[in-house]
């Protein structure tokens, strides 16, 4: 899975997201929205996992798995209130107007869910969900392993005030669990997961351009 990691790190998107970084993150307002952002999607995650997981198949790390994304969306969602109240953004609820191009973010990661789904439609019900959410799951840790370290680099060198490093171990110890899961339940995930990680690339490079929409706009949108 390390090998996906590191492919995903030599792709355009990274200069880009780095670009928006460096742009988002010394701007108090901008970046309160954006993290808000960031606590939305981690917050739709978590609502997933809570839909698809049938309780036959949840174990321990199933669910340290759900509690860490909550986790993950108090931390982001604490840090978004906290540039908000410095800063005058109104970052209340994970509604438009609070969140930077946070539909878009929703959007990515419904749309990388469907995805999944239709590379699955030939496995029975009863094993579809479970290699959903495994599928799904690898493919956005694999993302998370090239953003997380690169936001909080950004985040130290801005003296931004807080970090987000424990996020990225957390992601690390899922991205794990993902690959063996998948190695236990599909023996092809590998055939499964490479066009699920081109079609994540294109949907993550549409996030990107809602946000740098946003940035653009006169007052930020």
């Amino acid at each position: 899975m390390r090998s996906y990691v590191e492919a995903a790190a030599r792709q355009d998107n990274v200069p880009r997201t780095q670009r928006l970084l460096d742009r988002i993150v010394p701007d108090a307002r901008l970046h309160a929205r954006f993290v808000n952002t960031l606590a939305r999607m981690e917050y739709v995650g978590v609502r997933k996992m809570l839909k698809s997981r049938r309780a036959e198949r949840l174990d321990l790390d199933g669910i340290q798995h759900i509690l860490d994304e909550a986790v993950h969306t108090m931390r982001l969602k604490k840090a978004a209130a906290a540039l908000g109240k410095a800063s005058g953004a109104r970052v209340q609820t994970f509604a438009t107007g609070d969140t930077l191009a946070g539909d878009a973010g929703e959007t990515y990661l419904q749309a990388l869910d469907h995805r999944a789904e239709e590379t699955l439609g030939d496995l029975a019900p009863e094993v579809r969900g479970e290699a959903n959410y495994l599928l799904t799951s690898a493919a956005i840790e694999v993302r998370a392993q090239v953003f997380y370290p690169a936001y909080d680099r950004t985040l130290k060198a801005c003296d931004a005030g807080f970090s987000v490093a424990a996020i990225t171990k957390d992601e690390d110890r899922h991205l794990d669990e993902m690959a063996a899961g998948l190695q236990a339940l599909l023996p092809d995930w590998k055939a499964r997961l490479e066009p699920l990680l081109a079609a994540e690339e294109a949907l993550y490079a549409r996030f990107l351009g809602a946000i740098e929409e946003v940035v653009a706009r006169p007052a930020h949108g």
